[in-house]
């Protein structure tokens, strides 16, 4: 009879083991979204050339890296400009750059997804956001949205890009 509960709680020992090994091995394996570190991605902008004219095409690239361990969205919002990144333009004084209205022609969504340290890079005409009218100086910048990740107010965190300084010429 000792011998029969000897052997029974053994079992149950061993059984107990077994189940919080497989569930720690288990735990290990996951691993959610929301656990990374902020920013998950970071955004670098860069124009072809520093220079451009009154009334020429202002073409700027947005790249934006994946720094997570796990493919990130880089879903694109299209109504004619990636409303998927807010843009900034000020002049050499401070002052916001005067901004283009925009219209409410066809919205068209292009999915994306950057694996682990992958790239994506997308061109931007921020003419058509600002008028960079007069000559003079102006820096640029964007920013992009957290999807998954929030502070503790709730809101989505924010990520801006490195700024970039642009000439207008007449």
């Amino acid at each position: 009879m000792l011998k029969k509960n000897f052997r029974r709680t053994l079992l149950i020992v061993m059984l107990t083991f077994a189940f919080h090994m497989l569930r720690a091995q288990g735990d290990l394996q996951y691993t959610p979204h929301p656990n990374d570190t902020y920013p998950t991605f970071s955004l670098t902008l860069k124009a072809k050339a520093p220079e451009f004219r009154v009334g020429s095409l202002v073409r700027i690239t947005i790249t934006q890296t994946n720094l997570t361990k796990h493919e990130i969205d880089c879903t694109e919002e299209w109504t004619g400009i990636d409303s998927s990144y807010q843009y900034e333009a000020t002049d050499e004084d401070g002052k916001p750059a005067e901004e283009k209205p925009r219209g409410t022609g066809a919205f068209d969504v292009h999915n994306c997804s950057i694996p682990p340290g992958g790239s994506s890079d997308n061109s931007v005409l921020v003419d058509r956001i600002f008028k960079f009218d007069r000559p003079g100086k102006y820096v640029i910048r964007v920013s992009r949205r957290e999807v998954d990740l929030k502070d503790e107010k709730g809101e989505p965190l924010v990520v801006w890009s490195n700024p970039i300084t642009i000439t207008i010429t007449g």
